[in-house]
């Protein structure tokens, strides 16, 4: 009998802080749910306005555009921009570097040559796979209609190599959007 009444307590003791426990996790769980939802809104529009502005840089002779859909774009190609103006394009096209993938924003312009390109994601090792967003590395590239010209960086040559093979995706994607546009 004693044991039996050692087994009430003991079950009427942990009740209590199991309640407790569960209120603030519920309490934490709709709070940080009510972060979320205030702050989403801001987080996405400073994504969209940082593209934009790297769509800008990479293709100069634009400020707007337009998201192409259509054709299934080449591996690695994520979006396609038309300029509002109609001077070229602008493709994110992604390659595996070194240290994962490397991102790029690739600007083309509506000769087909590289107006202009900007790293957009990346995980290289600093001071080694980052020396192929060097701006005269990259300027090798511009005006170019084939990025396998250009010589790697030693001691890069993974994430030099990920910028040829985005390049030539992102060439790709021009050459599908250009045959669909009359």
């Amino acid at each position: 009998m004693a044991c039996a009444t050692c087994m009430v307590k003991f079950r009427d003791g942990l009740i209590g802080p199991v309640v407790i426990l569960f209120a603030i996790c519920a309490v934490i769980t709709f709070a940080m749910a009510a972060v979320y939802q205030a702050t989403d809104p801001v987080i996405r529009r400073g994504e969209i306005e940082a593209a934009n502005e790297t769509r800008s840089e990479v293709l100069q002779t634009s400020e707007t555009f337009t998201e192409v859909t259509g054709p299934a774009w080449p591996q690695g190609v994520s979006e396609v921009y038309s300029a509002d103006n109609g001077s070229g394009y602008v493709v994110r096209s992604s390659a595996k570097g070194y240290g994962g993938p490397v991102v790029f924003m690739i600007g083309i312009d509506n000769a087909g040559g590289i107006a202009g390109i900007q790293i957009f994601e990346h995980s290289e090792t600093p001071g080694l796979g980052t020396k192929v967003d060097n701006p005269d590395y990259l300027a090798q590239y511009l005006g170019q209609t084939n990025p396998a010209s250009v010589d790697a960086i030693s001691g890069a040559t993974r994430t030099s190599n990920a910028l040829k093979t985005a390049l030539e995706q992102a060439l790709e994607a021009y050459e599908l959007v250009d045959k669909e546009v009359p």
